[in-house]
């Protein structure tokens, strides 16, 4: 890749728009770090930048450091479009809405209207390269979060570590799944622990309660969808993905409790040692027998050893 071509795509970076009339408001900066950082994590392995829910808890992530103003991803994802290498494909039917509108308000109607964006083929791989990735990032850093480097920093190297360990346990899943025997690719902080774990979990599950299908994701990062250990840590110590699953707050609180478990062909199954009332859709009876949400990859689903040993000893028979 010629230098003159980089340097190109700098000069347009350091012409991004900030928001300087409101205080602190480096939304366009905060997205393309955001950006960066999942392309490094092989979270966006493609040049399609989906508005997912990924994509907003890793801006989130970012904004805090930086401003305790609302983060409002939709507001740099849609007029970063005035910059030419940043560009715009619709969902399906709304493709003159896109040509039309000329502002976007909420991450709902972003969605709705945009199905990714996505940069010249020639910036992308620029990004997709570790020396010129590493350029751009320090570039967009000094030019405008120079006040917040420390801070900034200091979060790429907590996340470069948890990215680490959440692309580890979603690769290691050639070796057979034994439920006495603890597994984690690597020795890690429990925070780094938990939080590469969670990550893979969401990743698998986007961040869907695999009963009740449920996706809710804030635009502060707080996510409805829970990354559960079938087998606890305490007792398994395995961060096995295929020892997670993806469950809303309620349904969590019910497996733990042996109140719902799940069946070898992942069904659901509902303890009769209980009584409940309330709103038919909310109780666990109702799910009796209702097949679960499972991964697109076989090798990510729940493990077989793992779902006995919870019917076994978590269940209430």
């Amino acid at each position: 890749m010629e230098t003159s071509t980089l340097h190109k795509y700098l000069h347009e970076i350091k012409g991004l728009r900030i928001d300087k009339a409101h205080g602190n408001a480096p939304h366009q900066p905060v997205l393309l770090l955001s950006i960066i950082e999942l392309i490094e994590q092989g979270q966006i392995s493609e040049n399609k930048i989906i508005p997912s829910p990924g994509l907003v808890e890793t801006f989130v992530k970012y904004w805090t450091k930086v401003t305790n103003r609302k983060p409002k991803l939709e507001l740099p994802f849609f007029h970063m479009k005035s910059r030419s290498f940043w560009h715009l494909y619709p969902n399906s039917g709304y493709e003159t809405a896109l040509s039309v509108v000329t502002q976007i308000k909420t991450f709902t109607r972003l969605r709705e209207i945009i199905a990714y964006g996505y940069f010249d083929e020639v910036l992308y791989v620029l990004f997709t390269n570790t020396k010129t990735r590493e350029i751009i990032r320090q570039t967009i850093i000094e030019t405008y979060l120079s006040d917040f480097k420390e801070e900034i920093y200091g979060l790429i190297s907590e996340e470069k570590q948890i990215g680490e360990y959440s692309e580890k346990i979603l690769q290691q899943v050639d070796h057979a799944f034994m439920t006495d025997k603890p597994f984690s690719p690597f020795k890690a902080k429990k925070r780094t622990r938990k939080a590469g774990f969670r990550r893979a979990i969401m990743r698998i599950y986007e961040y869907t309660c695999v009963v009740c299908e449920l996706q809710i994701l804030t635009l502060d990062g707080e996510s409805v969808a829970e990354a559960a250990h079938i087998i606890p840590f305490k007792k398994s110590a395995n961060d096995d993905v295929r020892n997670g699953i993806s469950l809303c707050q309620l349904h969590h609180w019910g497996f733990d409790r042996g109140l719902i478990s799940f069946s070898n062909t992942y069904k659901v199954i509902v303890s009769d040692l209980m009584s409940e009332k309330g709103p038919s859709e909310w109780k666990f009876t109702t799910l009796r027998n209702k097949k679960i949400l499972v991964p697109e990859n076989k090798e990510h689903y729940p493990a077989q050893r793992a779902l006995a040993w919870h019917r076994e000893h978590v269940f209430r028979r």
